[in-house]
């Protein structure tokens, strides 16, 4: 006869135990929902094999047996999910700085601004034109001359700043990476030697994930998971940031070992850092240049290096790096180099005696005084700063110059402090080598003033533009008004998708209490109903013993 009441209370244990454990995981599922990164466990359940045989044609299970244990993921989601982070860390740091850029570059408002300052130059100009002996509109124009090299310097060393804070914080980007990725690496190691004795690395692989999102904010990669569990993390160039249970530290340096000759200076005198690898020593590196891989990437880092500027080791000058802070700077200062060239040159006049060679200036002040070759708009230098020796304050004087000093929009200033000295009259004797300026002679202040509807032809390492200095001022005001418009765009569109990656995400592998519930009572009951079995069979015994 066949024992079918052993068969009955094995198979009401093993449920039992089977019930046990699945209450068990929902209520570690439970405990969790509010842990970020965690992923819903689930335990498979699984018939036994072995067979109880009564005759030829009956046959009744043994019961139930725990399987794995599994984490409800899904590795696109997750992929998507790292997408959208990175793509969100490369938005929100650019569009940061970016708003503390453009408020320095308006059309108008409450602090001195270029365009503003420009414009009262030119109109206090006009005025002494009008009336040059009146000694408060001389005050006026050097004032507003003042005003205006003000506002060039603090907008230029507004940008410069913030490029300079940029490149100190690329350096705390690197060393988070550098720790992200030796987390990983940490963690391969304990995923791999867990899984390979047959125990499910579950706690270590959700670290993993929580991981490599924040690294996704960092910086964009691609992943690729080994036969072994362990994870692999590649640059786009297929770099090895993370490869199994070693993670290669970048490395940030104003000293690479590529550099063949001294590097170009940034907009405020600095190196401009490089993002590199080294694969030899402290003593005697040789870096691998990963600066422009990662920058046209995704990512923190990436939307640091942009907004900074990347510049190529050969280039000589600040304003030949790539970057929205360089274009910006590199447009004040070729308005600036049209200041110190052009119009300087307007404030001499013509020449004043074409049998001597360099230009004789024909402008003069209240005084009889000429101006010098930088006698309006100057700069702090103290080597030659007529380098041609022409009398013409022209670009070459300024490129002679550029070498030593780097840009001029930090140190421009206004070349007098005597409100008589500005020279608002021009020669009226037609005789070579002698001048006469007639009394209420204004005509080179209105020379001047008339610059200010002259069209220029503004050129500074790759940036050219045509128009007049106000059209260029209102040109840079729409780049940097565009730029962060962008910048904001890019973070509405880039905060939308990671929600929906992440509710995709949560869909898929995050703890519903809803779910959970009703899966407790559904193991509730059934661990009920094995244990009421358990009593049936024992029933059936006493009346199969009662009856022997």
């Amino acid at each position: 006869m066949a024992n079918f009441g052993a068969k009955i209370l094995g198979a009401s244990v093993s449920s039992m135990t089977a019930q046990q454990a699945l209450i068990s995981n929902a209520a570690n599922n439970i405990s969790n929902v509010n842990t970020p990164g965690y992923t819903r466990r689930q335990i498979d359940i699984e018939s036994r094999i072995d067979v109880a045989t009564v005759g030829s044609i009956l046959q009744i299970g043994s019961g139930v047996q725990l399987g794995d244990i599994k984490r409800s993921t899904n590795e696109f989601l997750e992929y998507q999910l790292r997408l959208a982070s990175s793509k969100k860390g490369y938005a929100d740091i650019r569009n940061d700085y970016l708003a503390a850029v453009e408020p320095t570059f308006a059309l108008d408002g409450p602090q001195s601004v270029v365009g503003s300052a420009l414009n009262n130059f030119f109109s206090a100009v006009n005025q002494v034109g009008v009336n040059p002996s009146n000694i408060d509109l001389r005050i006026n124009v050097l004032q507003r001359a003042e005003d205006l090299v003000f506002s060039i310097r603090s907008a230029y060393n507004t940008v410069a700043e913030i490029q300079s804070e940029l490149n100190q914080r690329v350096g705390l980007e690197v060393q988070t990476i550098n720790s992200y990725s030796q987390q990983l690496a940490t963690l391969n190691a304990q995923i791999g030697s867990r899984e390979a004795s047959g125990i499910a690395a579950i706690d270590e692989r959700d670290q993993r994930d929580v991981l490599l999102a924040k690294l996704a904010e960092k910086i964009s990669f691609r992943t690729l998971e080994t036969p072994n569990g362990m994870i692999n993390c590649q640059l786009e160039n297929g770099f090895p940031l993370v490869n199994q249970e070693t993670a290669r530290a970048l490395e940030v340096t104003t000293s690479p070992s590529f550099a063949t000759a001294t590097l170009p200076r940034s907009l405020s005198g600095e190196i401009l850092s490089y993002v590199t690898y080294n694969f030899g020593s402290d003593a005697s590196p040789s870096h691998l240049d990963l600066t422009q891989l990662i920058k046209n990437g995704s990512g923190a880092l990436a939307g640091l290096l942009q907004l900074r500027g990347t510049t190529d080791p050969a280039n000589t000058s600040p304003f030949q790096a790539e970057g929205e802070l360089v274009a910006i700077a590199t447009r004040i200062e070729a308005l600036t180099r049209t200041l110190l060239t052009e119009v300087n040159a307007e404030y001499r006049g013509p020449d004043e005696n074409g049998a001597v060679a360099g230009l004789q200036p024909s402008a003069g002040d209240l005084n009889g005084n000429t101006p010098g070759v930088f006698g309006l708009f100057d700069f702090d230098y103290t080597g030659v700063k007529d380098a041609d020796g022409d009398g013409v304050a022209s670009m070459s004087d300024l490129l002679a110059a550029a070498s030593s000093l780097g840009d001029f929009s930090s140190i421009i200033k206004v070349a007098f402090d005597d409100p008589a000295e500005f020279a608002a009259a021009r020669d009226n004797n037609p005789a070579n080598g002698a001048t006469v300026f007639p009394e209420g002679d204004g005509q080179n202040a209105a020379a001047i003033a008339a610059l200010r509807s002259t069209t220029f032809n503004f050129s500074l390492a790759s940036f050219s533009f045509t128009g007049t200095m106000e059209e260029l001022y209102n040109a840079t005001v729409s780049y940097v008004g565009n730029a962060k418009s962008a910048a904001q765009l890019d973070v509405d569109v880039a905060g939308a998708n990671i929600t929906s990656a992440s509710n995709k995400r949560d869909e898929f592998s995050a703890v519903s209490l809803d779910e959970e519930f009703a899966n407790l009572i559904k193991y509730q009951k059934a661990f009920q109903a094995s244990a009421r079995m358990i009593k049936t069979a024992g029933e059936l015994l006493d009346i199969i013993v009662s009856l022997i």
